[in-house]
C-alpha cells in the first residue's frame, strides 16, 4: 500500500480535524497530527490556530524533539503526546489528542468504560487511564502516556481527555467517534438498569465479522465528508 504525499496528509489532517469540531469531539482545543512517512517528523498545527477553520498550509512540520524545520508558529503545547505515541509505535501513522466530555468522565469514576455498542470490540476490557492529569507538555511525560497506550488503539488521561492512534485517517475519526458513543450509550444504560456490556467471546465474534469487509471507516468518513460539505464545514 502507497503512502499518502505530504500534501495529502496536509488535506485529511485538516479535514478531519474541521469534522471533530463539527461533531464535537473537538472545540478550541485538541489536535489531530499525521506521521511524514519514513522520517521523525509530523505535521500538527500551530498552538493558536482555529480547529474549525484549520487549513493545509497552516499546519507545521516538527520533529519528535519539537523543534519546527517547516512553517510560522509556535505548536501546539502537547506535542508531546504526539511524539510519544510516534516514538513508541512504528505502526501509527496518526494521533488525535481531546477532551470529549462523556468518555472522560470515565477516567474519573470506578467504572470501566466497557464495550456497549459492538462498534466497540476492540476494548472488551475498557480503556486504560494515565494517571497524570496535568498537560503532557515533556518528553518524559509523552512517553510515559504512549506506555500506558500500550497496543491499544486508545487510552483515557485523567480528568484530561482522551488519546487515540491508528493507521490511517479513516480510522482515527471512525474511532472518535465510536469513543464517545459508546460512552453516550454506556451512561444512558447505567441509567436503565444493570449494564450487559460486550463479553470476550461477543467481542472476538464481532471483530470478525468486522474484518470479514474492513470497508465501516471509509464509509463513516465518506458521510461525515459529505455531511460537512453541505453545511460548509470543509
Amino acid at each position: 500500500m502507497s503512502h499518502p504525499t505530504v500534501q495529502e496528509l496536509r488535506e485529511q489532517v485538516v479535514t478531519c480535524t474541521r469534522l471533530l469540531v463539527f461533531t464535537e469531539i473537538l472545540d478550541y482545543s485538541g489536535h489531530v497530527s499525521a506521521r511524514i512517512p519514513g522520517e521523525d517528523l509530523m505535521l500538527i498545527q500551530p498552538r493558536d490556530a482555529s480547529r474549525a477553520t484549520l487549513a493545509p498550509a497552516d499546519l507545521l512540520v516538527v520533529d519528535f524533539d519539537g523543534t519546527v524545520v517547516e512553517g510560522t508558529g509556535i505548536p501546539v503545547v502537547e506535542w508531546p503526546i504526539h511524539a510519544g505515541a510516534y516514538r513508541a509505535r512504528a505502526d501509527v501513522a496518526v494521533v488525535l489528542h481531546g477532551h470529549p466530555t462523556l468518555s472522560t468522565t470515565f477516567s474519573m469514576v470506578d467504572r470501566p468504560l466497557v464495550p456497549m455498542r459492538h462498534f466497540f470490540y476492540k476494548y472488551p476490557d475498557g480503556l486504560a487511564i494515565h494517571p497524570d492529569s496535568t498537560h503532557i507538555v515533556t518528553l518524559e511525560q509523552g512517553d510515559a502516556l504512549a506506555k500506558t497506550l500500550g497496543t491499544a488503539d486508545a487510552c483515557l488521561i485523567r480528568s484530561h481527555g482522551t488519546l487515540l492512534v491508528a493507521r490511517r485517517i479513516q480510522e482515527l475519526f471512525m474511532d472518535a467517534l465510536d469513543l464517545e458513543e459508546n460512552a453516550r450509550t454506556l451512561i444512558t444504560a447505567s441509567q436503565l438498569g444493570n449494564i450487559l456490556p460486550i463479553q470476550h467471546e461477543e467481542a472476538a465474534a464481532i471483530g470478525a465479522s468486522y474484518g470479514r469487509t474492513g470497508h465501516r471507516p471509509n464509509k463513516v468518513w465518506e458521510h461525515y465528508l459529505q455531511k460537512g460539505r453541505a453545511v460548509g464545514v470543509i
